[in-house]
């Protein structure tokens, strides 16, 4: 694994600093470092959705530079074994062109309620990673759904992880790209009232980050 180069995608849009910079801190505290960190926070050329705009430049950008890329978004939590855990799959399973995990745990901290969703042929985009030197046909610059196109036409396979590895939050911060941020609240069928899921599977910064955070 040490001669492995792992690049990070992060899509920004500078409208949610303080989960940037939490992002970052997950970032630092990783057991294996990423080669290169791409904060793909360049202006916004319109005022739609633009985050398949921000992977498709920033891919472009990084991909001569590393073997592989883990999309990384700004305000979802990640376990400091995140990296470690995607690349060693990636590696054990040959190298495929598409790699993630098959469940991913949403949290929604207005409401402190939580589900997990399913999906064995396909990973979130928060849960990717993308071998690098691809051909990929990017769908348009606003399409909110990158990773549905990304596994749809590339060849790839999902792990279920030993343990929870990450958790994408709901929040109402800045620009989200689909729609459960601030609606479809119905899903959210697991009570966390107390915050004790989050403080049994975070680290204690990362559970005083998220415990604090409120819907905008």
């Amino acid at each position: 694994m040490n001669n492995i180069k792992v690049g990070i995608i992060i899509p920004d849009r500078n409208d949610r600093p303080l989960f940037l910079n939490n992002c970052l801190r997950m970032i630092q505290n990783q057991t294996l470092q990423p080669y290169q960190v791409v904060l793909m926070n360049d202006e916004p050329i319109t005022d739609k959705c633009d985050i398949t705009w921000r992977y498709r430049l920033a891919y472009e950008r990084i991909q001569n530079d590393v073997d592989c890329v883990i999309l990384i978004e700004n305000d979802d939590w990640y376990h400091p074994e995140y990296i470690q855990t995607m690349v060693n799959q990636w590696i054990l399973n040959g190298k495929p062109e598409i790699i993630g995990t098959n469940y991913t745990i949403y949290y929604h901290v207005g409401i402190n309620k939580h589900f997990t969703m399913n999906h064995k042929r396909r990973a979130s985009a928060m849960n990717t990673l993308l071998k690098t030197k691809l051909d990929i046909k990017w769908p348009v610059d606003h399409e909110p759904y990158t990773d549905l196109h990304l596994w749809k036409q590339l060849n790839g396979l999902t792990f279920h992880p030993n343990k929870i590895i990450s958790i994408g939050i709901k929040h109402g911060v800045g620009m989200c790209g689909g729609k459960n941020h601030t609606c479809s609240f119905y899903r959210y069928i697991n009570d966390d009232s107390n915050k004790q899921f989050l403080k049994q599977n975070m680290d204690d910064e990362s559970f005083k980050f998220y415990s604090n955070l409120k819907q905008n």
